[in-house]
């Protein structure tokens, strides 16, 4: 056991900055009562000195979330904006049916609209006049989660991996980004940092009422922020627009780090490493593509032909896993799939990236997004860099790469199709982490890695990734 530094900062009344260099955090689970580095919702809110407050998750278990807000039926005096993918609001399709709309499959956009200050009046009469409602739509999931606190004198940043469910925040393997950033001085004004300009712009993808992004814009000193944002938004990203969402931002991001992961590679100093809760349909070609922007390479191609699948570790549960885990991690493994199904027939060199899942805090699951860039040969070197977010292994989250017929220099003629998804996490510089673990954290790996990195590749002949029922559709025989 080791020393364990007071992860928030409050006299009396007042909540002081915690975080003024930002934080690598993973949550608290029960095992991890008395471990360093971790964190929950109660360390981050304190509800009695909200100014205001804007959350953002793809699901949210209402009750679970909503205890820790100052929700008020008096007035709107600290207006609390909560925002959900509309597929996953308990109320949609009451919404829906009051207003003579019928719902097959998942809500359109024109529904969406149809009902948006409906739902936002339901939750108002339910939780409080401060309640503000808002939805995004999206093709695929607005999947992103983002918490905003405004506090008197600074906003707390937080982006995580979590939905906003116990078995996300407090039961199971996850990760946060939170940054402190103080506010500016009375009439001072900045240019916007790139970290806060992309902030915004995602903020206002997610359809986050302008009220609250316009209360926040240019009022806040980023200068300590030195981690990179990473986003995703639905459509096809082309020209001067290419790089600034999914893997072509990640491709960007990491090659301005300037790792020469390439020549790593080569000489065996780079492990490329996933953990997610959902994994897509993989095929060898998506995942050299993933794999080229992940090592932030210079010159970038599609192929045409046959490829091979590249030397990653995913890490993701077996069927055996989820049923060896603690009866409450079971019961949230909906929150986790995988579509690279039916897996008897998936490619045996996909199958053989695939690493079973085990938490440090042993039955424990989990709901992260990591990618993790580190030397396999030097267990004492820091990592080349992190991604920690909502974005999970998959076409609909990071996009794919195609040929632009237009041309583009900066993206080697090639433009990004095919993402649904609203996403969003950030990427950490190696040389950045230990400075943003808790004070006596004996390594990163310690700090930020839940789960134990030796675990066993899949056998090929007994092991399937897990799925919950409601999943697989058609592929039952895979469970």
């Amino acid at each position: 056991m080791y020393a364990i530094a007071p992860s928030s900062s409050a006299e009396g009344s007042k909540v002081n900055i915690a975080y003024p260099n930002g934080a690598v955090r993973i949550t608290r689970t029960p095992g991890r009562q008395k471990a360093g580095n971790c964190i929950n919702l109660p360390v981050l809110i304190h509800k009695k000195q909200l100014v205001s407050a804007c959350v953002y998750a793809f699901y949210i278990a209402d009750e679970e979330l909503f205890r820790h807000l100052p929700l008020t039926h008096s007035s709107d005096t600290v207006p609390i904006y909560i925002g959900r993918d509309p597929n996953m609001d308990p109320m949609i399709h009451e919404a829906c049916s009051q207003a003579g709309i019928a719902i097959k499959g998942k809500v359109t956009n024109k529904q969406l609209a149809s009902v948006n200050s409906n739902l936002g009046g339901v939750y108002r009469a339910l939780y409080g006049k401060n309640f503000h409602a808002f939805y995004p739509w999206s093709s695929g999931s607005s999947h992103s989660k983002i918490i905003l606190l405004v506090y008197p004198g600074f906003l707390r940043i937080v982006i995580t991996s979590c939905n906003m469910m116990d078995i996300d925040t407090e039961l199971g393997d996850n990760h946060w980004y939170i940054h402190d950033v103080p506010e500016l001085p009375a009439g001072e004004r900045v240019a916007p940092s790139s970290f806060e300009a992309q902030l915004l712009d995602h903020l206002q993808a997610l359809k986050v009422p302008d009220a609250f992004v316009d209360s926040i814009r240019g009022m806040y000193d980023y200068s300590t922020v030195r981690v990179h944002l990473v986003t995703s938004v639905p459509g096809t990203h082309a020209g001067p627009r290419a790089e600034k969402h999914g893997l072509l931002r990640l491709r960007r991001v990491v090659k301005d780090l300037d790792l020469d992961l390439r020549r790593k590679t080569r000489e065996g100093d780079l492990q490329l490493e996933v953990c997610t809760a959902s994994v897509g349909n993989l095929s060898a070609k998506w995942l050299d593509g993933f794999y080229d922007c992940a090592l932030g390479r210079k010159y970038l191609k599609v192929v045409d032909g046959h490829c091979d699948v590249p030397d990653l570790k995913l890490f993701y549960p077996t069927v055996q896993d989820v049923k060896s885990a603690d009866e409450v991690a079971q019961q949230g493994a909906a929150n986790i799939g995988c579509h690279t199904r039916p897996w008897i027939s998936a490619p045996a060199d996909i199958k053989r990236i695939f690493h079973r899942y085990k938490s440090k805090d042993a039955g424990r699951l989990f709901h992260q997004k990591m990618i993790l860039a580190y030397n396999p040969r030097d267990s004492t070197a820091a990592p080349y860099y992190v991604y920690i977010g909502s974005a999970n292994l998959s076409q609909s989250a990071w996009g794919a790469l195609e040929r632009d017929k237009k041309g583009n220099a900066a993206t080697c003629d090639l433009k990004l199709v095919k993402m649904t998804n609203l996403e969003c996490g950030v990427v950490v510089p190696g040389h950045l982490i230990k400075s943003l673990l808790e004070q006596g954290t004996p390594s990163w790996r310690d700090g930020i890695v839940p789960y134990v990195q030796t675990a066993d590749r899949y056998d090929l002949h007994k092991d399937k990734p897990w799925n919950d029922p409601r999943w697989v559709t058609g592929y039952e025989g895979d469970n």
